[in-house]
């Protein structure tokens, strides 16, 4: 398929309102992924309120300084919205642990090792490669795609929300809709269709200027109707 549906060809000739920043549970993060290394002063510098762009430069800042942990943990945060599992199931995957019982504060063997190597892989060779990796020799436990693709985004944005070299999201939600709406089945968890969707998005934007991520979040946007952000949010509000 090249061209996208009619819905999201309206809204690709639009210009996207920030999105709706949403309110997390401050406390329930830090109780489960707090011990670890520079998570608690990372998540207590965060706002009330998230959204992309926010996550983006706090995960940009922390790369760079060599934190991916934290880098991770926050990226996870939005990636798992309101629900009141992620603080749990993000901290399984960190720990590598079966249950939610032993994982709180424990780092799993490789954990920092596979992260880090996702970032340099998606950075200098490409995209499909992080999801390769990711999807393969650097699974880890409990991190499928849906959630690693959250985490490439983030890792690939370097500060910038809607760059051109970020990651576009594939979750299910978006599986979903490019079978309803474009009659294209994405099969989930296999990195030829990972590298598919990345170039139908690229086919998409590329006339109108934008880039897969911005794609992927219209086409977001269109599942959820998610809105603008209503009022600024103050810094270290509980």
């Amino acid at each position: 398929m090249t061209t996208p549906p009619v819905r999201l060809r309206d809204s690709l000739q639009r210009e996207l309102p920030p999105q709706q920043a949403f309110a997390y549970d401050r406390e329930a993060w830090i109780r489960w992924t707090g011990d670890l290394p520079n998570v608690e002063r990372t998540i207590k510098v965060l706002p009330v309120a998230i959204d992309r762009a926010i996550v983006a430069g706090i995960t940009e800042d922390r790369i760079s300084q060599g934190e991916v942990v934290p880098a991770f943990v926050v990226a996870m945060m939005w990636g798992h919205g309101k629900s009141n599992y992620g603080p749990s199931r993000t901290a399984k995957v960190l720990a590598g642990a079966e249950s939610a019982g032993t994982a709180a504060g424990a780092l799993g063997a490789e954990v920092i090792e596979k992260l880090a190597e996702s970032v340099r892989l998606a950075r200098c060779d490409g995209l499909v490669e992080g999801y390769r990796y990711l999807n393969n020799a650097g699974h880890l436990k409990g991190l499928g795609p849906a959630f690693f693709t959250k985490w490439l985004y983030f890792a690939t944005a370097r500060g910038h929300a809607r760059s051109q070299q970020a990651a576009p999201v594939l979750d299910a939600l978006v599986i979903r809709w490019f079978k309803r709406e474009a009659d294209l089945r994405l099969r989930y968890g296999k990195t030829s269709d990972y590298e598919r969707y990345l170039e139908l998005l690229t086919a998409w934007g590329k006339p109108h200027g934008l880039s897969p991520v911005e794609v992927e979040e219209r086409i977001f946007r269109l599942i959820r109707s998610d809105g603008e952000r209503r009022e600024p949010l103050s810094p270290g509000r509980t």
